[in-house]
């Protein structure tokens, strides 16, 4: 188990801890001194504690016994829809791992061997646990819960998303992609996170190598090819953007294909979420 936080915290006076009646915000009642019968009154603190802290208890990892561990029900907000995972159990780990990333990923579904790291910030998760094992035995269970990862209603890493932007505006976020002697730079292969719109693109040179790029749907052209200006920094725009191919789809693509030979250059997509 993890370890136990050793920074004191101060209590209230013993006058005062005896003079409390109930906690206002969840509602548990202390018992009073010389109350009985006494079993009663703890069993009903301990029923109202229950109450308060059951959501707590949302997707806990929880230790089975030797390398197993259960997952305990739960939901979680994805935009404007709410999720819920319904729980499971008897999940082997590997042994010996200084670290287990347990998660659920964007399907919804429980992933137990990831060892290095959780998913990066722009994929969407929920961070459930990073566990210890050694010796056919857990030996640690660090919750991380608390470090969710996924769309938020009114916007994400990525901006807000708008149904209908036309009207109430929406915000815009930046893909960048660099280019070296003219290859293919794929920003989603049919994993595209949400449904955005491609609004501009443009590139500064890295160099003096000339060359081109456009932007794809993976096989559409959104973007004419734009010609590098033969000059180290100059930044180049595209001059149309096809709108019948600049809307990507959810698991959609969007690359931005070189030259295949001598363009190097940044290139940044100016995007939008809609829905």
């Amino acid at each position: 188990m993890r370890k136990v936080d050793t920074m004191s915290e101060v209590y209230p006076s013993d006058s005062s801890i005896l003079n409390l009646v109930a906690e206002e915000e969840t509602g548990v009642e202390y018992i009073e001194t010389g109350r009985a019968p006494y079993y009663l009154e703890f069993r009903r603190l301990l029923y109202r504690l229950l109450l308060a802290t059951r959501r707590v208890n949302d997707l806990r990892v929880f230790d089975e016994g030797g390398l197993s561990v259960g997952v305990k029900a739960g939901a979680f907000r994805d935009g404007d829809q709410l999720r819920e995972y319904p729980g499971s159990s008897g999940h082997t780990l590997a042994d010996d791992k200084a670290s287990i990333y347990l998660y659920l990923d964007a399907g919804g579904d429980l992933v137990l061997d990831e060892y290095t790291s959780f998913p990066d910030a722009g994929i969407n998760h929920i961070r459930l646990a990073q566990v210890t094992t050694s010796a056919g035995d857990i030996t640690e269970i660090i919750d991380c819960r608390g470090q969710h990862l996924w769309n938020a209603l009114g916007g994400t890493i990525y901006g807000g998303s708008c149904r209908n932007y036309t009207s109430q505006g929406g915000v815009s976020f930046i893909f960048q992609a660099t280019v070296s002697a003219g290859e293919t730079v794929v920003i989603h292969n049919s994993n595209a996170p949400f449904k955005y719109r491609v609004l501009d693109a443009w590139s500064v040179a890295n160099g003096v190598n000339g060359g081109s790029w456009k932007l794809d749907d993976g096989a559409n052209d959104i973007t004419v090819p734009v010609t590098l200006t033969l000059a180290d920094k100059a930044v180049d725009r595209t001059g149309s953007l096809d709108n019948d191919y600049a809307g990507i789809e959810k698991d959609g693509s969007l690359r931005v294909v070189g030259d295949g030979a001598s363009a190097d250059c940044d290139v940044y997509v100016l995007c939008m979420r809609v829905e």
